[in-house]
């Protein structure tokens, strides 16, 4: 309408800022703790289980619960869902596969390996009781969802202790400092997310070596993580104050709790502080730091 910025150039990300082009990485830009890609079964939904199919086997094979974890996915970590999978490490194989409904589900997982037109795939029919592709930390595992509502102002992210499975849905940073979660939750981060990452309509569709190893940080001092911390660790406390609620209604952009909104606020404030000494009035001021920054790290 009546609102007009003049720029001195407008990239293909419609940035005030140089015309640079982003592409994977394979390693961050800005030395960030690795983030990588969660488990993926490729079984045909056979080493999935929901809340009843747990009961049902466990009830009648008690020996089977000790192959059995949660499985946590994008939905299953914002909206707090129950979900299992079969987990079962290369040395149990055997003990496994004498347990009969189990037994049953492996060999249903080898029937969908061997049909696949993929050589790769038909050679893991042989071990059916495992993930096709079966990443797994026992630490504290930081967990950053690949698909989130547009609408929020803050894509949920949070840490899960070691034994659940995370499946290729979501991003995890094993062990990963409480400075790195701050970064990742901040107006920074996001007006970056806004622009880099991929979209499914008007839902966010990151991608790791994309929108993450991309995103550009200025060197940190020791005193800075620390206060980026102690600012994380807030967000953190105050999400347990509302531990009734689940993610996605603490993140509801109608309905975010007045405390969580002001720790986020203490997080925004802070990390914008790194890149700029003067208050950001908009994203678009943000982007056009964040691009700048970029080009010269890049």
């Amino acid at each position: 309408e009546s609102h007009r910025v003049v720029v001195s150039n407008i990239n293909g990300y419609l940035a005030d800022s140089p015309d640079v082009f982003l592409h994977p990485r394979r390693a961050s830009l800005s030395g960030l703790p690795l983030m990588e890609m969660g488990a993926a079964p490729v079984d045909g939904g056979n080493l999935l289980l929901d809340e009843f199919e747990r009961y049902d086997i466990v009830r009648r094979e008690p020996d089977s619960e000790r192959f059995i974890r949660r499985f946590v996915g994008s939905e299953e970590f914002i909206n707090d869902i129950l979900r299992y999978c079969l987990w079962v490490n290369p040395d149990d194989g055997k003990t496994a596969s004498s347990i009969p409904p189990l037994a049953d589900r492996f060999a249903k997982v080898a029937a969908f390996r061997k049909a696949s037109s993929k050589v790769g795939t038909r050679k893991q029919a042989g071990a059916p009781y495992r993930f096709g592709e079966p990443r797994f930390t026992e630490g504290l595992n930081l967990v950053f969802p690949s698909g989130s509502s547009g609408l929020r102002r803050y894509i949920p992210t949070g840490y899960l202790s070691a034994g659940e499975v995370l499946s290729k849905k979501v991003f995890v940073i094993p062990d990963a400092p409480a400075w790195v979660f701050a970064l990742l939750v901040s107006a920074m981060h996001m007006a970056w997310v806004g622009v880099v990452s991929g979209r499914m309509r008007i839902n966010y569709q990151y991608s790791n070596t994309l929108v993450y190893n991309n995103f550009p940080v200025p060197p940190l001092s020791h005193e800075i993580k620390e206060k980026l911390a102690l600012a994380a660790l807030r967000v953190l406390d105050v999400r347990e104050y509302h531990c009734e609620k689940t993610l996605a209604e603490l993140y509801d952009p109608d309905k975010m709790p007045d405390d969580l909104c002001a720790a986020h606020k203490a997080v925004d404030d802070l990390v914008d502080s790194i890149y700029s000494k003067k208050p950001y009035g908009t994203d678009e001021q943000r982007l056009s730091d964040l691009f700048a920054l970029y080009e010269k790290m890049a």
